[in-house]
């Protein structure tokens, strides 16, 4: 998942440091909240292919849900612990997907996708004073941050007494007082990193450094810039430690040196996308991404919402011919930026985009210390409040209650743009609200998914059963939707 960009505020030296890699989106509303006994989630039995719909059992194995998720976590093991978009370790989890769906009988369509692969070519480097931090404990290079070695004064940019300004950076005039040749701090704010940096360029920042002070030893992502063009100067992301160091250097006047050396080159990946034809030319499509960051295998992000796919598109397999059209779709490069779902909206005829009744998209629906978040944006197409109530219901139903949240970036993102209605489901990222923990039977202040966009996030890392229970809220709102 690419995390949404929100305004993090600084820690004191005094505070434990918290491992979120960022604030998972904020409730927006409380739907059907008032939980009832779990259901105990079941094996898929098998269905007769001549059933009437209402007859058909279409029910989520969660079983299947683990082996899928076994097989993807073998697949990053053997792959250098990643399935990055670009790597061995994607490419055999294409081929994994592909083989799953055409032994389903579905029809299996391989699309390629254009890229930039991006990597770091030597650790990063930050100096202040005497003191040096090198490598990935406390340092990233942003995906397609430009390389260089700079040295100038530290100068804060939309902060305040240590904390972020309303603004945060992201107004122009937060850069009214720069001065050119300085290297830019900044907390990440209401807008998107990549046009912070371009604001930075514009007031003559050498670097721009994004502190994020939850983050502790060895804590530290990769957040993306989306795009190499137009970034011309480094840009780092640090956890907890630098920072600090960093706010002090700012009130000092104190110069910063740093170094980075990146490299960025020409790819593709493959995205997956599988289907069986209905009556109609009526399409419903479900999708999530299959890619991982570079720094680690991804099983819950988003290895859980592949899993979980699959058994949804096992279970559907065994069902009578549907009304609609059903679509499953397997993304290349989201974590780079959303390419792969970007590029399959951008190939559509006008005629193919209008015939997509819905799209839902599942990225992360198995955090260990989960929530059941029900995608509910204010700036989605028309037609998408019904697929969310519709999750909300089917939640409710089964004695797991959802929560409407604002989604934040994913693969849904390029289908609204498109006027597609969406909806989607969540488990979360950052640490559970005592109402959250109550809710949805989780641990207040603790981190849904503490291993998110990090190497511990494998197989253990995965609440089967959460994703199961979310798998069928799809299903039978898929049943509801296709039929």
């Amino acid at each position: 998942m690419v995390a949404a960009c929100t305004t993090t505020p600084l820690l004191t030296p005094t505070s434990p440091p918290s491992p979120t890699a960022s604030p998972s989106p904020t409730p927006t509303s409380s739907r059907n909240p008032i939980p009832t006994a779990p259901s105990t989630p079941s094996p898929t039995p098998s269905a007769s292919p001549t059933a009437s719909p209402a007859a058909a059992a279409f029910l989520v194995s969660a079983q299947d849900i683990g082996e899928h998720v076994a097989a993807l976590d073998e697949i990053a093991r053997d792959n250098g612990s990643t399935r990055a978009s670009g790597t061995t370790g994607y490419d055999a989890s294409v081929d994994y997907v592909a083989d799953q769906l055409q032994e389903m009988g579905y029809r299996v369509m391989r699309e390629q996708v254009d890229f930039t692969f991006f990597r770091e070519t030597a650790p990063v480097t930050l100096a202040i004073g005497e003191r040096t931090w090198t490598g990935t404990e406390w340092l990233h290079a942003m995906v397609y941050s430009a390389g260089g070695n700079v040295s100038g004064d530290v100068h804060s940019v939309g902060i305040q007494s240590g904390r972020p300004t309303e603004t945060a950076a992201c107004d122009p005039a937060d850069w009214d007082d720069f001065e050119p040749g300085g290297i830019a701090i900044v907390f990440g704010g209401g807008c998107l990193r990549r046009d912070i940096v371009s604001l930075a360029q514009q007031a003559g920042a050498t670097a721009v450094i994004s502190m994020y002070p939850d983050w502790a030893a060895n804590q530290t992502r990769q957040p993306t810039l989306l795009d190499p063009s137009g970034i011309d100067i480094p840009v780092l992301a640090v956890g907890r430690e630098p920072t600090l160091a960093l706010l002090e250097a700012a009130q000092a006047g104190a110069v910063a040196q740093l170094s980075v050396e990146v490299e960025a080159s020409a790819a593709t990946a493959e995205n997956v996308i599988g289907e069986i034809t209905g009556i109609s030319s009526s399409v419903v499509m479900l999708g999530g991404h299959l890619d991982s960051v570079l720094d680690g295998p991804g099983i819950n992000d988003n290895g859980s919402g592949v899993a979980t796919l699959l058994a949804i598109a096992e279970a559907f397999s065994r069902q009578p011919q549907a009304s609609d059209t059903v679509r499953f779709a397997f993304w290349a490069v989201e974590e780079l930026g959303t390419h792969g779902s970007q590029h399959y909206v951008e190939q559509l005829e006008s005629a193919e985009r209008q015939a997509i009744e819905g799209y839902i998209n599942l990225d992360m629906v198995g955090s260990p210390n989960s929530v059941r978040y029900v995608y509910a944006d204010d700036f989605a197409a028309p037609g998408s409040a019904e697929i969310s109530q519709s999750l909300l219901d089917a939640l409710s139903a089964s004695g797991h209650p959802g929560l409407g949240v604002t989604s934040g970036g994913s693969d849904h993102i390029p289908f609204v743009q498109a006027g597609v209605p969406t909806g989607g489901l969540f488990s979360g990222i950052a640490p559970l609200g005592e109402e959250e923990a109550e809710l949805f039977g989780g641990q207040a202040g603790v981190p849904a998914d503490a291993c998110y966009h990090l190497a511990c996030d494998a197989a253990a890392n995965v609440d089967v059963g959460n994703a199961q229970i979310m798998g069928q809220a799809v299903a039978d709102m898929l049943e509801e939707l296709a039929y």
